[in-house]
């Protein structure tokens, strides 16, 4: 028998045929998926069986023409070997594209390729592969829940790539997320802070193009009027972020009225543990990075809620010396 005869039967059942089942043409059973499987191998062994010969049947006689290989189907390498993860996220972003495609499949497709991004070296290939166009027209699409996991790769692919980001900012990819900061969509409004996050972070030319474009204000306003509880969190979480990471945006949220607005949220919101810490967490650290001293009557105003937030909740926020400076620095 020959040698690749044995080594097709070994591959056979050394390698699970990887199928990204979640692209259209593709059900979610076992049984389907085991049935395609075995067709595949199938395949490769009657290709290897055709293409084989003993040494006799190779040896031609002298002058005849040399015998004609039948070409394996690539379709079959790649059930194989696999699809590159390149030609994965091309695929995902066909059916994305794709009009023919229904909601749930694209829906899924988003999925696939986010997961996929999730790879640095992957989320930089978006711009090679040409991609952030494509993408991008999708923040403006009608279906919200596309608009969400839009903004959720933008998120993904930008976050701590200097690369990615680079090429979302060349991309005009800032406004428009910025845009969907007042979707009519919470769900959207939350994903764009999140993909907003992602692309300002670390990254000082994203943050000029932000806070030159009122991106700070927009943030200290969502902080004022935002009701829905979690993404007023997620919009005082980032400011906190901004804040320690790149200081220079202190000036400027001071001049918004930003510790008067943390006094407003402690104020409405002091039975709600989580947002008492942000927003206390928010308040020490703009008082630890700002290069101006605050008006002292509004810190003042501010000493009685201090107060009161560590009475009702003590260490369970803030520790004995994080407590005792901001006491120290609202009396």
């Amino acid at each position: 028998m020959p040698a690749v005869y044995f080594l097709v039967r070994f591959i056979s059942f050394s390698f699970r045929i990887p199928f990204l089942t979640h692209l259209p043409n593709h059900t979610h059973t076992h049984t389907t998926a085991n049935m395609s499987e075995q067709k595949s191998l199938n395949e490769l062994l009657k290709w290897s069986i055709i293409n084989q010969a003993t040494e006799k049947e190779d040896a031609s006689p002298s002058g005849a023409s040399a015998k004609v290989v039948q070409k394996m189907d690539p379709g079959l390498i790649d059930a194989i070997l696999g699809k590159s993860e390149s030609q994965l996220m091309l695929d995902a972003l066909t059916v994305i594209k794709s009009p023919k495609a229904t909601t749930d499949e694209k829906e899924l497709a988003w999925e696939d390729f986010e997961m996929l991004i999730q790879h640095i070296d992957n989320a930089s290939n978006i711009e090679n592969m040409k991609m952030w166009p494509p993408i991008l027209e999708e923040l403006k699409n009608s279906n919200p829940k596309f608009r969400e996991q839009a903004l959720w790769v933008c998120g993904t692919a930008t976050q701590n790539n200097l690369k990615a980001q680079a090429a979302f900012l060349r991309e005009k990819g800032l406004p428009a997320v910025m845009e969907l900061l007042s979707d009519p969509e919470t769900y959207v409004r939350a994903k764009a802070i999140y993909a907003l996050s992602g692309a300002i972070k670390h990254y000082e030319p994203a943050l000029e193009e932000f806070k030159n474009a009122d991106g700070l204000k927009t943030l200290v306003n969502i902080v004022k009027t935002e009701t829905d509880l979690s993404l007023l969190r997620k919009t005082l979480f980032l400011l906190s972020t901004l804040l320690t990471l790149h200081p220079s945006v202190c000036s400027q949220l001071a001049d918004l009225g930003f510790v008067h607005t943390l006094d407003t949220i402690l104020t409405q919101h002091m039975d709600n543990e989580d947002l008492v810490e942000k927003s206390l967490v928010s308040l020490k650290t703009f008082l630890d990075v700002t290069p101006s001293p605050v008006h002292p009557a509004t810190l003042a105003s501010l000493h009685p809620r201090i107060l009161e937030a560590k009475e009702k909740y003590s260490q369970h926020i803030l520790d004995s010396e994080a407590w005792a400076d901001l006491e120290k620095k609202t009396a």
